[in-house]
């Protein structure tokens, strides 16, 4: 960071800005989050846009390019640390053996996936404080808007890292004359994709077995990964999209800016707070009473009474039911989604066992014929693959110390074969080994996506179930309306205490359901002290409309005889 950004970061975290509900062990915690992403982005900085590693070799193949594909292995394979009186391994059992017990890889495991420098951190999280981020939504309702934050960062991360660094290194040992061979190497196998083979395999010698190789092993997904991240940013962000136009053309009004309101009366002062309670509660009122069914008859009360009777199943603003049950819907949509993604991504990288459809370039776990050059993998990894396992698996590999080689899942290292080279009229192919770095920061992204879409997915899941029970089952419902009239000591149109039948007539014939919900929504963003007044003037207002009604003079329906010019009833004879 540079100096202003610095300073400005800790600007925001001054004591003025950091008074809360919260004491001095508080505020260390918070500020422990502030070193660690400071931390985080000077590692990470370090690590993907500096130069994190240096290697020599005294001896090395002819090849302009091998330097810097020497340094991507060693990065992403890892290093092995010997003592200064500890000789250096001779033979390859011992190197194998060294490799299995001391090869370290765990620094290429810190990293932190924000691009953004301190300034633009704050102002990211400032746009989802509690006076911005409040809406006519839950906790998994921001948790998906939140998911759709953390794929674009990634989107952007990634795409940096491949359009913009180094994403892969080739090297040959024999390469034709020409300035520009390593170039066209490294973008070949790029566009192409590369073969990865695991420890034991042989390299293929003759046309015909990289032809088998290419066909059922080369993988190209790598380069469709910031496209496919920016894709499920789009697909989370819609169910939000599909929420807001809701409650902005299908309720009546802007819902968001009703919310907005309430909590802005929920933090101002006592003076200005009723003229904005009130300002909330008639726009409540006007779309309760917008919204209500005027017939009346003894045949619309009982169809009223049976179409009650149905719930949520019955959709219809006049029943007060569109609004939950288009909630309901967008939340099931957010499942559904969610769902989706978990097989996208795992359809996406090939982790599928079968390889009977979708992307034939890797068909992991497919148990090849006998005959085929390519090595089949083992019955307990073909299981391991199976289904929507790929988060279990790679927990599993991890807890069992199997590294990623031997699955062939995210590849650090793999092989490319440039055929088609024309040299004194002769066509010769040239045989690459690539490393490929930008799978280490793929496999941590789809790693984190895979599990934290698994939690999305219980929380919406759970605020699903939690949404029904509280709009269907009437108890639920009606008790949380209860409530806040009985804090502030409601009495009835008589004067007299307030009674259940007339806490059920307010509920059920006024409020509604969409009414109930939009208060649900009121004291989940707002808090319960200003949810209970704008309820409270919500039954003033319900029980003026009543008393008014009550006391209106029922006019004669027969008609007044016809009077002459001086006002004497005309004589009929």
């Amino acid at each position: 960071m540079v100096a202003k950004d610095f300073i400005e970061l800790f600007a925001k975290f001054n004591y003025a800005n950091r008074v809360a509900v919260e004491d001095f062990s508080d505020r260390l915690s918070l500020f422990t989050v502030v070193l660690f992403l400071i931390a985080c982005i000077i590692v990470s900085a370090k690590q993907y846009f500096l130069n994190s590693i240096s290697c020599y070799i005294p001896v090395k193949p002819t090849g302009e390019n091998y330097n810097s594909y020497l340094t991507d292995y060693c990065w992403v394979h890892g290093t092995i640390p010997l003592r200064p009186d500890e000789p250096m391994p001779t033979t390859p059992k011992e190197w194998e053996q060294y490799d299995q017990l001391r090869r370290i890889s765990m620094f290429n495991l810190i990293r932190c996936r924000l691009s953004m420098v301190a300034k633009d951190f704050i102002e990211f999280f400032s746009k989802y404080s509690y006076g911005n981020r409040v809406a006519v939504e839950d906790f998994s309702d921001r948790l998906n808007l939140f998911t759709v934050v953390l794929f674009l960062l990634s989107c952007i991360i990634v795409s940096t890292k491949q359009y913009f660094m180094s994403s892969i290194s080739c090297y040959v040992p024999v390469k034709p004359t020409g300035d520009n061979f390593n170039a066209y190497l490294t973008d070949y196998c790029w566009v192409h994709g590369t073969i990865p083979l695991r420890p034991d395999e042989k390299l293929p010698v003759n046309r015909e077995e990289w032809d088998e190789y290419d066909r059922l092993r080369r993988i190209t997904y790598y380069q469709w990964v910031p496209f496919v991240l920016g894709l499920q940013c789009i697909f989370f962000y819609i169910p939000h999209i599909a929420w807001q136009a809701v409650c902005a053309h299908r309720s009546g009004g802007d819902l968001f800016a009703l919310v907005k309101a309430a909590a802005d009366a929920a933090i101002s002062e006592r003076g200005s707070r009723k003229s904005q309670v009130k300002r909330v509660a008639e726009f409540l009122e006007d779309m309760i009473d917008g919204h209500k069914d005027c017939r009346h008859g003894r045949r619309m009360n009982l169809t009223r009474r049976a179409y009650d009777m149905c719930g949520i199943c019955v959709v219809s603003k006049r029943l007060g039911t569109c609004l939950v049950f288009s909630y309901l819907c967008v939340k099931l949509i957010t499942i559904i989604n969610a769902i989706m993604q978990v097989y996208l991504i795992q359809r996406f990288l090939g982790f599928y066992a079968d390889g009977s459809a979708g992307q034939k370039s890797m068909q992991l776990g497919k148990p090849y014929e006998a005959s085929s050059a390519v090595a089949a993998m083992s019955n307990q990894e073909n299981e391991d693959l199976d289904g929507f396992g790929f988060g279990l698996t790679v927990a599993n590999h991890i807890r069992a110390g199997r590294d990623w080689p031997e699955t062939i899942l995210f590849p650090r290292v793999a092989y490319c074969r440039v055929p088609g080279i024309r040299l004194v009229g002769a066509e010769n192919a040239y045989t690459a080994q690539c490393a490929l770095p930008i799978n280490m920061l793929n496999e941590k992204i789809y790693i984190f996506f895979w599990f934290w879409i698994c939690f999305l997915i219980a929380a919406s899941i759970f605020s699903l179930i939690l949404w029904l029970v509280r709009m269907i089952i009437a108890p639920r419902r009606k008790d949380f309306i209860k409530r806040f009239l009985r804090i502030k000591g409601i009495r009835s149109r008589t004067g007299q205490e307030i009674t259940r039948a007339d806490l059920d007539e307010f509920i059920d014939d006024y409020l509604r359901r969409d009414g109930v919900f939009l208060v649900r929504m009121l004291a989940i963003n707002a808090g319960d002290v200003i949810t209970s007044e704008i309820v409270m003037a919500l039954y003033e207002h319900y029980i003026d409309n009543v008393y008014s009604v009550d006391n209106t003079p029922q006019k004669s329906l027969e008609k007044e005889p016809l009077k002459d010019g001086s006002g004497i009833p005309s004589n009929y004879v």
